[in-house]
């Protein structure tokens, strides 16, 4: 399995706009329905003065990553600079530990 994380902050106010994107990312996604494919994002603390958003994706061993041939993807790693205000790209990680059940 591999796992890539976006991480990026953004102003308050764009909460909404991003949480929209994401909306639109995750309903093409879902009718994609890439195999292999895990895919979360959430927002991190309180509405405040600024916003932290985390996206994961864990690909099976050997799966392609859906994103890159996904139109409404693309848009949203466009975006993701605009609002974070520079270039947020994907981090490989290690996974140390996880409980599914």
């Amino acid at each position: 399995m591999s796992v890539q994380i976006v991480r990026f902050s953004t102003d308050a106010g764009r909460i909404p706009e991003v949480e929209d994107a994401v909306g639109k990312l995750f309903a093409a996604l879902e009718e994609a329905a890439p195999a292999g494919t895990e895919y979360s994002a959430v927002r991190v603390g309180e509405d405040g003065e600024n916003a932290e958003f985390l996206l994961t994706l864990r690909l099976a061993d050997g799966a392609a990553n859906p994103l890159l041939r996904l139109p409404e993807a693309l848009v949203f790693r466009a975006k993701v600079a605009e609002w974070a205000g520079a270039p947020a790209p994907p981090q490989p990680v290690t996974v140390l530990g996880r409980y599914s059940r």
